[in-house]
């Protein structure tokens, strides 16, 4: 029976450096003066494959129907109904898997593996909060079934949730269904589950491995959390049964609330620096206090990654852009790893479907802007001014079942980066979607799955 790999996984990985974060004197856990957060080190995929002429193809490797699908979901104190929406989409999701048709016509009969981690690589700021037997994941797989890690649903706090329904309602102690591996495997042959109900094992797995609980760091790191799962150098990616195999193509799935916080520089969330403008210039000024800060928030993700321009008085903005500010990683820590150093080195297609705070209509219809009073929820004792302190941008939808959604920010930059564009000097078209984004405010979310599946059918073949 697999057992979680993040329990027991080191701060040091093949691809970046994470500082353990030092003791204050004040007894708050902080960085020290010129600490950073993880280091800009560079992407080492290995050597080439010697004996397909440098790259790994699909065709070499016979396994042109194989897929490695890895999620990556929000495990903060805000995401227990949009993972239960996502539990409930998983039955479609396998459903379409097996009877995906490829570009020519034929049942591709994928070969899939599926991995699990969080969006939580560990934080300082939130290291005095963690409950005794929480480890942040930091990419590590979590493969054990969620009845057997309940207190991860429960929050934290003083009168923090509880919601175990997320997981018992799909995995109920009686049905525990687990993979022998750090990743659920499946193909027409067969897969690797052990389960003790009677129903489909893979779509009962899934349903056991996928809810990740609510005691998660709040600032979350989606992007680095993915980076470190495809770490080549990590355990469950070497060795005769790695998760990431050659030749196969790659699908990501991202599910948070909130835009992403992989901090490079943590001396910008140091509680310590209140008073110092180089470190907290990103920070919200205090609700009703103008120039006056009061903590580090969540809003120092968004103001420390975008720039929102505005000419007008009303709550929308013009525009807001993805910008470097020495405060995070940088967006092409991650572009050059999907795009180049697996979509053209390793010659693995990536693929990405975003389940973030958009529209229920589509991205198209997003609108950057800040916080309404019609953005408050019943029984939210918060004021728009709280939320902007607390966040920095409005949200991207409110829902009465799955609470705001806040826009994706440079997350859309990394996924829009997948997108294959047409040659121009070429009479075919070879443009290719293959970025998808799904609100975290529809309660089904099976349309971004279709999205998904739908891009892979034009990649994926049955092997040969």
């Amino acid at each position: 029976m697999a057992t979680d790999t993040a329990d027991s996984a080191s701060t040091t990985t093949g691809l970046t450096t994470v500082d353990a974060p030092p003791t204050t004197s004040g007894g708050t856990t902080g960085p020290t003066s010129g600490a950073t957060g993880t280091s800009e080190a560079g992407l080492d995929l290995g050597p080439p494959d010697t004996t397909t002429g440098g790259v790994p193809t699909c065709e070499a490797t016979g396994g042109c129907n194989r897929l490695d699908l890895l999620f990556v979901i929000d495990n903060s104190s805000g995401m227990a109904d949009e993972q239960k929406n996502l539990v409930a989409a998983l039955p479609h999701l396998v459903t379409r898997l097996r009877a995906l048709v490829g570009a020519d016509g034929l049942p591709v009969a994928p070969d899939v593996h599926v991995m699990v981690t969080t969006t939580d690589m560990g934080h300082p700021y939130c290291e005095p909060f963690e409950k005794v037997d929480y480890d942040p994941a930091r990419g590590a797989p979590i493969a054990s079934a969620c009845a057997e890690r309940l207190e991860r649903f429960s929050g934290l706090g003083g009168n923090a949730p509880s919601r175990p329904d997320v997981c018992l309602d799909a995995c109920p102690e009686r049905q525990i269904a687990v993979p022998v591996d750090p990743y659920v495997q499946f193909d027409a042959d067969g897969d690797n589950v052990q389960a003790s109900g009677e129903g489909d094992r893979v779509i009962e797995a899934l349903e056991c491995i996928v809810p990740q609980g609510i005691d998660g760091c709040g600032f979350e790191s989606p992007l680095e959390s993915m980076l470190q799962a495809l770490d080549p150098e990590a355990a469950w990616n070497v060795g005769p049964a790695p998760f990431l195999r050659p030749g196969a193509a790659l699908a990501i799935v991202l599910v948070g609330d909130e835009t992403d916080c992989s901090a490079l520089d943590l001396r910008h969330f140091d509680p310590k620096n209140v008073d110092d403008p180089e470190f907290n210039q990103f920070w919200e000024d205090l609700p009703g206090l103008p120039g006056v800060k009061g903590e580090p928030t969540s809003a120092i993700c968004w103001n420390a990654s975008m720039t929102c321009e505005d000419t007008d008085p009303d709550l929308a903005y013009d525009s807001c852009v993805p910008e470097e500010k020495g405060v995070l990683q940088p967006v092409s820590r991650y572009t050059e790893l999907l795009v180049e150093a697996l979509g053209v080195q390793q010659d693995k297609p990536v693929y990405m479907l975003v389940v973030t705070g958009i529209p229920t209509s589509g991205i198209e219809d997003l609108v950057h802007r800040g916080w309404a009073q019609e953005d408050i929820l019943p029984g939210d004792p918060d004021s728009p001014q709280e939320k902007e302190f607390d966040y920095g941008i409005g949200p991207g939808c409110t829902s009465p079942a799955t609470g705001n959604g806040l826009p994706p920010g440079r997350i859309r930059q990394v996924c829009e980066a997948l997108d294959v564009a047409d040659d121009p000097d070429t009479p075919a078209d070879e443009s290719q979607v293959r970025c998808c984004f799904e609100s975290t405010c529809n309660t089904d979310l099976s349309a971004g799955f279709d999205c998904l599946l739908d891009s892979l059918a034009h990649e994926l073949r049955a092997a040969g």
